[in-house]
């Protein structure tokens, strides 16, 4: 067998894990040894079943693999092509039956990364989201990225709507900076204003909603007011 026969089953391997939403965010995690291991394998089986088609195909009907190889002259040339096949077809299938959506969901609940899964439900509502940071900062925006389908320590990026701290005392949300009006009025693409963070120093999530924010300031100032 011709020594690249030997790495396209590899390759197409990792095309399928790559590309199917049921392992696309288990592969980006995964090591390099990893990540070739599971590629020859997968790789392998697709091929091995190609190859098993392709001696029934040609046990069958050899003037299909005879016609075939007179336009084609080159060994294993149509187990590959078969492979290919099928490994299209099996991305295409199992999309359809599993979204992107629901694998990210189902590898962040898996992993516990409960982070990024709270970030990207909020990308799809869409909704504002605030980050409480480990130096007291708070974050209050549209999330850009989860860090979802990133490997090792992932990142955070907002466009950030507003910016505060939380008091020492409540833990309170206290709103300093808003950021919206100058972004809105600015000739510049919204996504130049964005903010990336360390998952590493992020200390809480939460999905931001400014009206329950509001009655919340209101009631607070109540209280105090009544004291």
């Amino acid at each position: 067998m011709p020594l690249g026969i030997i790495f396209i089953p590899a390759l197409g391997g990792y095309f399928l894990l790559r590309w199917l939403n049921y392992t696309h965010f288990t592969i980006v995690r995964d090591s390099g040894y990893h990540v070739l291991l599971k590629s020859a394998i997968i790789g392998g089986i697709v091929f091995a079943l190609a190859h098993g088609a392709i001696l029934v195909i040609d046990r069958n009907f050899p003037e299909i693999t005879a016609q075939w190889e007179s336009y084609i002259d080159y060994p294993f040339s149509s187990t590959v092509a078969l492979g290919i096949l099928l490994e299209i077809v099996i991305v295409i299938a199992g999309n359809l039956m599993y979204g992107k959506d629901k694998a990210a969901r189902d590898i962040a609940i898996r992993d516990g990364d409960l982070v990024e899964l709270l970030i990207r439900e909020s990308m799809q509502a869409p909704g504002l989201v605030e980050l409480s940071l480990k130096s007291g900062k708070s974050y209050i925006g549209l999330a850009v990225e989860s860090g979802i389908a990133k490997s090792g320590e992932s990142d955070v990026s907002v466009i950030p709507m507003a910016s505060g701290y939380l008091t020492v005392d409540t833990q309170e949300l206290e709103i300093t900076t808003h950021y919206a009006p100058v972004i809105e009025g600015s000739e510049l693409d919204y996504t130049d204003f964005q903010v990336v963070i360390p998952k590493s120093e992020i200390v809480s999530v939460h999905l931001f909603d400014p009206e329950t924010y509001q009655r919340f300031q209101r009631l607070t100032r109540r209280r105090r007011g009544g004291r």
